[in-house]
């Protein structure tokens, strides 16, 4: 699949950085920003999200597809891949499946484990099924602005901070209405493999030399500390970094430690 992708910087190595579930590419522009003197940036819009296009199969299988594909049309350097949440998993299956293109790997706030089993694992984030469900079911489509759209989904989504961040994928359509960029149907039919995505892996060997980072928040329950075992089942070798005073958006929560870690992290 040909993803949509903001490029940033002209030189220097390559970092690509891809956003989580609900999120886009729009998101990570601050962070980028920060870094595009030093680096030539990739920011993809996820399949089923932002202005990439959608697809029923949302498996990290082919979102790994996707971004290796994305990749290979931008550059033949090895790549330092930052992914959060969704996106965490989503480089950590590309650099399993392709440890020859990357030269780093940083992974946000997000666990090589099935989440399935959590219905409340983030402050601000509630079951994902009732958050897909309160989205599917307001009809956008005839309402006049995003206030009347908060205000629909106010009830079953209480959490401010959440509804601004969800209403964030509404965009005008050609006909003057709203609508959803985000495949509402096909990511609430695979949100068993959005959350899992790595129990059917059978077998591991990353086979790859270059360091691997965890960056999590210290507030954040997506990653335990007995999590690094699993990582280093995956990943031999990873080191975690945890930010004080930060939740699973840890980039949003605490953006200048946030930049001054990450920076230290993948520069040589």
């Amino acid at each position: 699949m040909e993803l949509f992708a903001r490029e940033l910087g002209a030189k220097g190595p390559v970092m690509v950085i891809v956003h989580g579930l609900y999120g886009e590419s729009d998101n990570w522009l601050t962070v980028a920003r920060q870094f595009e003197n030093d680096y030539r940036i990739i920011i993809p819009d996820q399949r089923n999200h932002g202005q990439s296009p959608h697809n029923k199969i949302h498996t990290y299988e082919a979102m790994a597809n996707d971004l290796l594909e994305l990749i290979r049309s931008k550059t033949n350097e090895k790549v330092i891949l930052v992914g959060h949440s969704m996106g965490g998993k989503t480089v950590m299956r590309l650099a399993l499946k392709n440890p020859e293109i990357v030269s780093k790997l940083v992974v946000l706030d997000i666990a090589p484990k099935d989440y399935g089993t959590f219905s409340n694992f983030a402050q601000t984030t509630t079951n994902h099924l009732k958050i897909l469900d309160s989205l599917i079911q307001i009809s956008i489509d005839k309402m006049s602005n995003r206030g009347e759209m908060d205000r629909a989904l106010s009830n079953d989504l209480p959490s401010k901070k959440l509804r601004q961040f969800l209403l964030k994928n509404v965009k005008r359509n050609k006909t003057g209405g709203y609508s959803w960029q985000l495949n509402l149907p096909v990511l609430k039919e695979e949100m068993p493999e959005i959350m899992d995505g790595f129990s059917n892996i059978q077998s591991v060997n990353s086979g790859g030399s270059f360091p691997v980072f965890l960056i999590r928040g210290e507030q954040s329950p997506y990653v335990a500390d007995e999590d690094t075992l699993v990582f280093n089942r995956f990943f031999p070798g990873t080191q975690m970094v945890t930010i004080p005073d930060a939740g699973h958006w840890l980039h949003a929560d605490q953006p200048e430690l946030f930049m001054k870690t990450l920076r230290y992290l993948i520069e040589d």
